[in-house]
C-alpha cells in the first residue's frame, strides 16, 4: 500500500487529498463548511456538519483516486487550530458546538489570565473551553460523571474512528490552546484549576509524525493508522521542507501567516508573534515563531464582491501589472483588525490618495501592494530570533498571484520561491504520516523541494526603504488610536 490520505479541517471548509508515496496528488475532494455567528464575537459550528463534511470528503476523494479505504497506508491530519469542543467519551456524541478560533466571548477573561502571566489570547481555547464548563449544562453533567472530552476537531475525529479508543492531539495543536506548559511540554495543570478544567477531561499529548491510532472498520470501513496530525500552519512547515532553521514559508489563504523554523529550542520573536511548536517525532519538538496578516485573500475577495472591480480573483495580478505603478493610491488591508505586530482587531482597512485619475487597477494594485507590505511587517518580528531568510516559500491560494509573489520578493529583499502544490498543509500532513509509516523519507522532502517559480527582488535597497518608509505612515493612520 502506497497511498496516504491526508485531511485538512479548515475553517471555511474540509478538504481531502490522496496522495501517492505523498508526493502526487490523486484524487481529492472538498466541501464548504457553515459557521453560526449567534452573538457578536462569537462563532460556533456543529460538530455533525463537521463530521459529516470530513466523511463525505474521503468517500469523494479515495473514489477519485480510484481505490478503497483498505488501499490507504496512512492517514494524516491537519486542521484550524485553538477551536474546541466538547464530547461524551462513551458515546462520543458532541455535547457543545464547536468554538472557533475567532470566537472572542472570552477576550476580557483572556486579558485577565495573561496578566496573572499565563500565555493566553481571546484565539486561544482556555477561554473557551472555561466558558464551555461555566455555562453549559451538560458539559458539567459529563465532567461530574467523568465523560467529558475536551479537544479540537482533529481530536473528536480520531476519537470516533477510533471507536472511542484515543483522545489524543499533538505538541503543535496543543502549543496553540494556550493550556501547553513549552518547557514541560506537558499541559499547564495550574491554568486548567484556575480554569475549572480537570486534566483528564484533556487529551493525551503525542508527537505529530507516529502512529497515534488505527481506525474501527465500523467507523471508517478498514483499519488503517492514524499517523500523522499537526496544526495547519505548521503543518505547511513541514510540507514545504523548511527543515533549517531560519528557513521561512507564508501561507496566503484568507489570512497570510509567517512561519520561520526556530530549531530545536522555543524562541521568541517580536511584539505580537507567538512561539508554537511547529512538529514532533520521536519526543523532539521541533519550534517555531508564527506571525499573522489578518486580511490577506480576504482583501483580494472584497475587490471582487465588494467594490466588483474584477469578476475572479486571478485577474487581479494581470490588472495590477496593466499600470505602471499604483498611481499614488495606496490601501492598508485591515478589514478584520491588524493582526502582528498590533494584534488589534478594532483596526479598519484604509484607502487612500485617490485623484480624479485614480481608477481600478491603482486600487487593486494598491491592494495587493498592501498585503506584501503586512507580511513584510510580520517577517521581521518572526526573524527577531534567527535573522533574516535566504528566501521565503509561499503557498495558499493566493500564492498563485504573480504580480504580488514579485512584489513581495521586492520589499522583502529575499526570493519567494512558491510551491508547486498550494495546499501545503495537506501536503505536511500526508507526509508526518507518510514518515511515521516508512512510507516517506524526511530527508528527501528537504532534498526534494522544487518551487514552481522563484521571484527575485528586482528594485534597490534605497527604493525597498523608501517604500517600507511611506507604508509607515499608513499603518499610523488606522492604529494610532488603537494602541
Amino acid at each position: 500500500m502506497k497511498h496516504i490520505l491526508a485531511i485538512d479541517i479548515g475553517t471555511t471548509g474540509v478538504r481531502a487529498i490522496v496522495f501517492e508515496s505523498a508526493a502526487r496528488a490523486c484524487g481529492r475532494a472538498y466541501q464548504e463548511l457553515g459557521t453560526e455567528f449567534p452573538a457578536p464575537g462569537r462563532a460556533e459550528q456543529d460538530p455533525e456538519q463537521v463530521w459529516r463534511a470530513t466523511t463525505s470528503v474521503i468517500a469523494k476523494a479515495v473514489a477519485d483516486a480510484g481505490i478503497r479505504v483498505g488501499d490507504l497506508a496512512a492517514i494524516g491530519i491537519a486542521n484550524q487550530r485553538s477551536s474546541i469542543l466538547a464530547w461524551d467519551s462513551k458515546t462520543l456524541e458532541p455535547l457543545s458546538p464547536m468554538l472557533l478560533w475567532h470566537d472572542v466571548r472570552g477576550a476580557d477573561r483572556a486579558g485577565e489570565l495573561a496578566d496573572l502571566g499565563y500565555f493566553v489570547s481571546a484565539s486561544m481555547s482556555v477561554t473557551k473551553a472555561e466558558w464551555l464548563i461555566r455555562t453549559n449544562d451538560r458539559v458539567r453533567a459529563a465532567a461530574r460523571e467523568g465523560r467529558l472530552c475536551l479537544g479540537g476537531p482533529e481530536s473528536f475525529a480520531v476519537a470516533r474512528w477510533s471507536g472511542g479508543a484515543v483522545h489524543a492531539v499533538d505538541h503543535a495543536n496543543a502549543s496553540s490552546t494556550g493550556f501547553y506548559a513549552p518547557f514541560d511540554l506537558a499541559w499547564e495543570e495550574n491554568l486548567l484549576g484556575l480554569v475549572g478544567i480537570d486534566p483528564s477531561c484533556m487529551p493525551t499529548i503525542v508527537d505529530s509524525s507516529a502512529r497515534i491510532a488505527v481506525t474501527t472498520d465500523e467507523t471508517f470501513g478498514a483499519r488503517v493508522p492514524i499517523a500523522g496530525m499537526c496544526g495547519d500552519q505548521q503543518a505547511a512547515i513541514y510540507g514545504l521542507g523548511c527543515f533549517e532553521q531560519g528557513a521561512t514559508k507564508c501561507t496566503y489563504g484568507t489570512a497570510a501567516m509567517v512561519n520561520v523554523n526556530a530549531g530545536p529550542m522555543l524562541a521568541l520573536g517580536g511584539e505580537g508573534t507567538y512561539p508554537l511548536v511547529a512538529w514532533s517525532r520521536d519526543g523532539k519538538p521541533i519550534w517555531t515563531v508564527e506571525g499573522n496578516v489578518t486580511t490577506a485573500g480576504a482583501a483580494v475577495q472584497w475587490l471582487r464582491d465588494g467594490l466588483a472591480v474584477v469578476e475572479d480573483a486571478a485577474q487581479t495580478s494581470d490588472l495590477a501589472l496593466s499600470v505602471p505603478d499604483n498611481g499614488g493610491v495606496w490601501a492598508v488591508p485591515a478589514f478584520q483588525g491588524l493582526g502582528t505586530p498590533f494584534d488589534e482587531g478594532r483596526a479598519r482597512a484604509a484607502v487612500g490618495g485617490l485623484s480624479r485619475g485614480s481608477h481600478r487597477a491603482h486600487v487593486v494594485r494598491a491592494m495587493l501592494e498592501g498585503i506584501a507590505q503586512r507580511v513584510a511587517d510580520v517577517a521581521a518580528g518572526v526573524w527577531e530570533p534567527t535573522g533574516s531568510a535566504e528566501a521565503i516559500r509561499a503557498d495558499g491560494g493566493a500564492s498563485r498571484n504573480d504580480f504580488l509573489m514579485q512584489f513581495q520578493a521586492d520589499i522583502l529583499g529575499v526570493p519567494v520561491e512558491r510551491s508547486p502544490f498550494s495546499d501545503g498543509s495537506a501536503l505536511g500532513a500526508a507526509r508526518l504520516a507518510g514518515v511515521a509509516v516508512g512510507l516517506v523519507d524526511e530527508e528527501e522532502i528537504g532534498r526534494g523541494w522544487k518551487p514552481d517559480c522563484i521571484f527575485e527582488p528586482t528594485i534597490s535597497e534605497d527604493e525597498r526603504g523608501t517604500l517600507r518608509e511611506s507604508w509607515k505612515k499608513r499603518l499610523e493612520l488606522v492604529s494610532k488610536d488603537l494602541v
